[in-house]
C-alpha cells in the first residue's frame, strides 16, 4: 500500500470488524479517537471508493490503533462490526438503506418495493407494511453481510420455503 493512501478491509462474515487505516494529523486522531469514545461508537454516514456504491455503518464505529513510523504522519486504523455496514440511500435524506423481512409472504396488496433478500423497503402507504400497522420484521442494512447471504438463501429457495410455511 503507498503511504498516504488509506486502506479499507471489510468483512466477510457478520461476527467479524470492518477496518479503515489512513493517515491524519495529532489533532484529527484526537478528534476522531473523542468522537468514537462516547457510547457505542460513531456512525460513519459515507464511505465510497471508486466504481462502488457508497457504504454507511450504522454505528459502534472505534479507534483501535494509532501509529507513528519516525517522524512522519500518525496512522489511525478505525474499525466497527461488519454486521452494521449497509448501502447508502439515494437521495437527499442519505441515510442507510434498510431491509424489512416480514415474518409472512407479502401479499397482493403489499406496495413495497421488494428486495432480492427477500426484504422489502416499507411504503408508508402499504397496507400490508406501512405505517398505520407496523408489523414486526426482522432488519438489516441494504447492502450488508446479512443482506448477502439471505440473497444466497432466496436464490436457493430457502428463504421463500420458510416463508411460505410460516404463512
Amino acid at each position: 500500500m503507498p503511504a498516504g493512501c488509506p486502506w479499507l478491509q471489510l468483512a466477510t462474515d457478520a461476527a467479524d470488524d470492518d477496518r479503515l487505516s489512513g493517515w491524519m494529523s495529532d489533532q484529527d486522531a484526537d478528534a476522531l479517537a473523542a468522537l468514537t469514545a462516547e457510547g457505542e461508537g460513531a456512525a460513519v454516514r459515507r464511505l465510497a471508493a471508486p466504481g462502488t456504491l457508497p457504504l454507511t455503518v450504522l454505528g459502534g464505529a472505534r479507534v483501535i490503533d494509532r501509529s507513528r513510523r519516525g517522524a512522519g504522519a500518525l496512522r489511525v486504523t478505525v474499525s466497527w462490526p461488519g454486521a452494521l455496514r449497509g448501502h447508502l440511500a439515494p437521495g437527499q435524506a442519505g441515510g442507510p438503506v434498510r431491509h424489512g423481512v416480514p415474518h409472512t409472504v407479502p401479499g397482493r396488496e403489499c406496495r413495497c418495493a421488494r428486495q432480492t433478500c427477500g426484504g422489502i423497503v416499507p411504503t408508508p402507504c402499504c397496507p400490508e407494511h406501512g405505517s398505520a400497522v407496523e408489523p414486526v420484521m426482522a432488519w438489516h442494512p441494504g447492502g450488508g453481510i446479512r443482506c448477502a447471504a439471505l440473497q444466497g438463501a432466496e436464490a436457493s429457495g430457502q428463504w421463500g420455503e420458510r416463508q411460505r410455511r410460516t404463512a
